[in-house]
């Protein structure tokens, strides 16, 4: 059966939905057929239709039109207006910027006014253009990201380019700048400060690290210091490779089955294999429970002196069960202490 035959029975909506199906089956960037928009414009209200036809005229393709049906809800006006204002960011096509029509009138009409002014001076010629080149990002993802985080339209160019190019060149990922933008709301000089203060300790730089609260970026310092100081110049399970006495690449595969193994601080995995091997586990006993590195040291000191206080074999597997599991286990063993008592 034509496409065409098929919309003739279907009211506007489910030709929108009708096109939303059809787009995933046949090339997402085929427009419609001229028949087929004769055909939408027969079934449709002819307020459905002035929209549409308002979309096309202003550069829209027919397919990003139909896959969106809240163009469908706007008041014509609005439509027409944003559309007329979208063109003044001279768009590479409008199938980019679309999406910002979403925004009340009177912000998009600011924001136009601002992409003018600045359109010398910011790369691309506006910021959802910067930002897609420089994130290498999808420009209708980046319309999305910006809605949500406004200050990225309004925070003053230089100093938000700025602060980018200091991130970059201490080697701050971009994909972790682009998934915490509330960084580019700080002062280059604390960001400065922060950064000078990471170059001692050599530390892998996140955003966040650049924003938080003074004291939990002086105990992220000394937590990151004391790793290194355990690790020296050694990987996680390099380190734990030289303790256990075995190769790196029996670390690697028991961190493929148990991958929280190369989570854990380095600063906790030295001291629960201290204790450990201090206690007598073997290194053959700690490789075959990896999971033991996920419990607290207090946590395995007190079921270790309870289990042997019980007379109880206590083995890593036995102090690595859950709560109700190890519970069990106590009370069999006060039973059996306490059975010729009772």
């Amino acid at each position: 059966m034509l496409v065409s035959n098929m919309f003739k029975t279907l009211k506007c909506s489910n030709v929108i939905r009708l096109r939303k199906y059809l787009s995933t089956i046949v090339d997402r960037k085929q427009d419609l057929s001229m028949q087929d928009e004769v055909q939408f414009k027969m079934n449709c209200s002819p307020n459905h239709y002035e929209k549409f036809d308002c979309c096309i005229k202003n550069g829209l393709t027919s397919n990003a039109v139909l896959s969106n049906e809240w163009i469908f809800k706007m008041n014509f006006n609005n439509l027409n207006n944003g559309l007329t204002l979208l063109k003044r960011w001279n768009p590479k096509k409008m199938d980019d910027l679309f999406v910002l029509l979403q925004m009340p009138m009177t912000k998009l009409v600011y924001l136009t006014k601002k992409t003018q002014l600045e359109s010398t001076i910011v790369p691309h010629g506006n910021r959802v253009y910067y930002f897609a080149s420089t994130f290498e990002k999808n420009p209708q993802e980046v319309c999305y990201h910006l809605m949500h985080y406004k200050f990225l339209f309004t925070r003053n160019f230089t100093t938000l380019h700025h602060i980018y190019q200091i991130l970059i060149e201490n080697n701050v990922d971009k994909n972790d700048i682009w998934k915490d933008t509330w960084i580019f709301m700080y002062s280059i000089d604390q960001i400065k400060h922060r950064i000078s203060l990471t170059k001692t300790p050599n530390l892998t730089i996140k955003p966040w690290m650049l924003r938080c609260k003074t004291e939990v970026f002086e105990r992220t310092l000394e937590i990151k210091q004391e790793n290194r100081v355990v690790l020296n110049k050694d990987s996680t399970a390099q380190y734990l490779a030289k303790r256990l006495k075995v190769p790196e690449k029996t670390i690697r595969y028991i961190s493929s089955k148990y991958p929280t193994t190369l989570r854990v601080s380095p600063t906790k995995l030295k001291e629960i294999l201290d204790f450990l091997l201090k206690e007598g586990y073997r290194p053959s006993h700690i490789l075959s429970t990896p999971r033991v590195f996920t419990h607290s040291i207090s946590t395995l000191q007190e079921r270790l002196t309870e289990l042997r206080d019980l007379g109880g074999e206590p083995t890593l597997t036995a102090l690595c069960k859950n709560k109700t599991t190890y519970q069990e286990l106590v009370n069999k063993l006060i039973m059996k202490s306490t059975k010729g008592y009772i």
